[in-house]
């Protein structure tokens, strides 16, 4: 591992039954780095994520956090699932701090955090049933912030919103990894969702057929931002990336 790296993932192999569906997947990222997970369904993205999370252990491989071997879940990653998953029954404070009570401290400190992402204070005190889709995953970001952690890790964060909030969520992920200098990694279905926000985007390919082992492909970005996303179009990478991609679903 280099010094620099906040993540060092090298999973050797990650199977269901006889179906092999990581093969010597090798990750390294530095703080204030974005990597993309790109792929079709079913090529391990979402479960690469749960790897590095420590909340999926049944793999042959090593995770390393700040040169520290992982058994389990760390203080140091924050997770974002595709939905907010916010506790009905507790209000929008309470959600960003749970397992905490949000009081004193804790209080001041998710009045910061809905401040930082775009909400106020007087969403602290709302139910989850009142927020819209883009509040709520404003919601789940903050929480997923809360234990300061300094790697995130999001499946598919934006995808279930329309598409100005998805645009507005993207600028939130690069001003919050650019302010705390975190690393993030993205797990996502979108070209150029890839391209906007990374610095790596990490390809995953499954078996092509009984005789192939899955694969992945590394392409550095070097593009510096802001990046403009009407130049998406006609990124050098995204040809590749669509070519390959159908291929991937086609196979």
């Amino acid at each position: 591992m280099t010094h620099s790296a906040l993540l060092d993932a090298d999973i050797r192999a990650k199977r269901y039954g006889n179906r092999t569906i990581l093969d010597n997947v090798r990750l390294t990222l530095a703080p204030g780095k974005i990597t993309a997970l790109l792929g079709p369904s079913g090529c391990g993205k979402s479960t690469l994520l749960r790897i590095v999370a420590g909340l999926d252990r049944d793999y042959t491989g090593s995770v390393a956090l700040d040169g520290v071997m992982q058994r389990g879940p760390s203080p140091l990653a924050g997770v974002i699932f595709q939905e907010p998953r916010l506790l009905p029954w507790l209000r929008v404070a309470d959600n960003i701090t749970f397992p905490e009570r949000a009081r004193g401290a804790a209080l001041a400190h998710a009045r910061a955090l809905l401040d930082e992402v775009g909400l106020n204070a007087d969403d602290a005190a709302r139910w989850p049933k009142h927020l819209s889709g883009g509040m709520a995953q404003r919601v789940a970001i903050a929480r997923g912030l809360f234990a300061q952690p300094r790697l995130l890790l999001l499946d598919e964060p934006f995808s279930a919103v329309d598409a100005m909030t998805r645009m507005r969520l993207q600028q939130l992920l690069l001003t919050i990894v650019e302010t705390h200098r975190m690393a993030a990694l993205v797990v996502t279905h979108d070209i150029d969702e890839a391209l906007y926000l990374a610095d790596r985007i990490v390809l995953l390919e499954p078996a092509k057929g009984p005789s192939t082992r899955p694969s992945s492909h590394l392409f550095e970005l070097g593009a510096a931002r802001p990046r403009q996303r009407e130049s998406l179009a006609a990124h050098p990478l995204r040809a590749i990336l669509l070519e390959r991609l159908e291929a991937a679903v086609m196979a």
